[in-house]
Formats: C-alpha cells, structure tokens, sequence
C-alpha cells in the first residue's frame, strides 16, 4: 500500500497535467473560431469535473478496500466517470475540428472509426459503471457480475508435431492451461481496460504524428537596464528603470549631467 502510494502521483499529477493541456488545445480552438458554443461549455464543466475527480482518485488509498468497501469502490467509480467524460470530450473535439486522417481514407471513414469506438466504450462503461455503482451502494459486487461467462475452460494445449512423432501427446499437454472458467465481472473488466487502456494509447500515438503540437513558450520581458550616472538610484519594479525604455534613461540621465 505504501509503495503503491509513493508511485501513484506520478500517474495522478501526469493525468492532471494532460487534462490542463487538453483544456489549453480545446480553449486555442475554441479562440480560433472552430468549435460551438454549446461543446464550449461543455467542454469546460467537463474539465472542472475531470479535475475533482482525477484529483479524489488517490481517496482508494485512505479508504482501504477491505475495511471501507464503499469508500474505496467510489475512488474507482469517479475515475471511470472521468475517463467517460474524457473519451467523449475528445471524440466530439476531432469532430468538431474537421480531423481527418489519411491512412483511414479521409474524414468521412474517420469520423466513422470515432462513432464506433466512441459507441464501444459508452456501451462498455454503462456496463463498467452499473457494476461499480452496485458495489458503492451495497459493499458487495452484483450477482450477475459473479455468473460464469462460458468463456474460457479448462483447455488442454495440444502439440501435433509431438504426436506425429511419438504416437502419443505431450506430457505438458495434458496440464491445465490456467485460462479456467472467467465471470462475467472479469470479462467485463478485460473490455473496459481495452477500451480505456489501451485504444487511448494507439490513439494518442496517432494523433501525436498526425496532428500539430501544442507548441508552449516560457519567456518574460526584456530588461531595461539603467546607465551608469543614476545606478546608485533605488529600482521602481523588477528589471530596473520602472517601465522605462533605455534610451529614455540615457536621456534623463544626460539631462540632469547638463543641469
């Protein structure tokens, strides 16, 4: 538990950070003239709401899953609700701003491929969601979620090369393979991390190559040094010459010397 807690900032902070950066991109759009005024706002309670719950993640830590089942569960159930709110955000984003990828055949096979993975993880995750919601009530999974799916079994691995060999199978071959019977919570779980885990980073891959970056620049402005006649004089504000521009000071400075 503590050596989960001293690595999971950088998880924390790395996704607050993409979601400040996400909301940086959306509001350059929105300046630019390319997005609604109704996915604006959108956009921004999404933002603030992603915010809360991304930053009250780290509450499965407090709240331990054995002793405070409820509590840790509602950890889980608001990352799920922000990650919903993210994939959306960002589907109605590259629609919105007319994205169109070559390598699919152009933005009408594009917004198609957006339309099926975006109908995939809402179907997903309002089964992902229903499930959670059911352990933060009651403290305890949902029935349904604990039923054998009928997927998997105790298969044996087979080896024809050994047969055709030997005239008999593989001593290893007759060992269990350790798939054995899978819930239906945990097929479920298998499909919402596909859809949550790992399209999110074949997408991102594909839009960093195909999209243009956001560019940020650090930077203050130019000092205005003083002359040397009116050095020992005390500093307006930081940078030296209170706002004034250094042929300005040069020109005072010859002044009062004529004076």
């Amino acid at each position: 538990r503590e050596l989960t807690a001293m690595v999971y900032p950088l998880f924390e902070y790395s996704l607050i950070v993409y979601l400040i950066l996400d909301f940086v991109t959306t509001l350059l759009a929105n300046r630019r003239g390319e997005l609604s005024a109704w996915f604006w706002k959108f956009s921004k309670a999404a933002f603030a709401i992603n915010l809360f719950l991304c930053a009250q993640f780290r509450m499965i830590f407090v709240c331990i899953a054995y002793e405070k089942v409820k509590q840790h569960t509602a950890g889980f159930l608001g990352l799920q609700i922000a990650l919903i709110l993210i994939a959306v955000q960002n589907s109605l984003f590259l629609v919105h701003t007319k994205v169109s990828y070559e390598f699919l055949g152009g933005i009408h096979n594009t917004r198609n491929v957006i339309r099926a993975y975006l109908t995939g993880l809402l179907a997903i995750s309002l089964v992902k969601v229903t499930a959670t919601i059911y352990v933060v009530g009651n403290g305890w999974g949902a029935p349904w979620t604990m039923k054998d799916s009928g997927i998997g079994g105790n298969v044996k691995v087979t080896a024809t090369i050994y047969v055709v060999g030997n005239g008999w199978g593989a001593p290893w071959t007759m060992k269990d393979s350790g798939i054995g019977e899978m819930k239906v919570g945990k097929v479920v779980d298998l499909i919402w991390m596909i859809f949550n885990a790992f399209a999110p980073l074949i997408i991102s891959y594909i839009r960093f190559n195909n999209e243009i970056p956001l560019v940020i620049e650090v930077s203050t402005c130019a000092p205005n040094y003083i002359d040397a006649p009116i050095e020992d004089q005390p500093l307006k504000k930081s940078g030296g010459g209170g706002n004034m521009k250094y042929e300005q000071v040069r020109y005072e400075a010859a002044a009062s010397d004529v004076i």
